[in-house]
């Protein structure tokens, strides 16, 4: 091989890499908004061209920073609807019949819209199964990105 072969040869083969912040989640890369060092090659044949991530310089890093800014007031909102919570009651009466015995249920789709009337958008009741008997019981609510609420529901007999 010539010099100037050999020469190309490993400036082809050095290991060059670049930072690139993403902009989706990226399997075996990692998160949407990490900065992650890759092969320059992977960034720019690949991750950019897809629009999976985008070179990590300061306008980049800008927005990073400012949804990094959203993600933390959003996430204490969250915590905010979900301490409000606790103070909450929600009532439901259930048919019954005359020896106390229960012919109707409270399901998920009833406390969400009891919920949304009070003003707790975007939150997910967690049920297992249907409410069939009279009394209070604690129902939990997702309120999405980790944080859990608790609801109070309770139910009587309908007059």
């Amino acid at each position: 091989m010539t010099p100037f072969l050999n020469s190309l040869f490993l400036i082809h083969n050095s290991s060059s890499t670049m930072k690139v912040l993403l902009l989706l989640d990226v399997k075996k890369v990692g998160k949407k908004y990490d900065v992650k060092e890759v092969s320059d090659g992977y960034a720019r044949n690949f991750l950019i061209p897809k629009k999976l991530a985008a070179a990590a310089d300061e306008k980049m890093m800008k927005i990073k920073t400012d949804w990094e800014k959203e993600e933390s007031r959003s996430l204490e909102e969250r915590k905010a609807r979900a301490a409000k919570l606790k103070n909450e009651i929600f009532e439901f009466y259930l048919k019954t019949g005359e020896k106390n015995e229960v012919f109707s249920s409270i399901k998920g789709l009833d406390i969400k819209k009891s919920l949304l009337e009070k003003g707790f958008e975007g939150a997910e009741v967690v049920l297992d199964k249907p409410i069939k008997t009279m009394g209070e019981h604690l129902i939990e609510v997702n309120f999405g990105k980790g944080v859990l609420g608790k609801a109070r529901v309770i139910t009587r007999a309908q007059s």
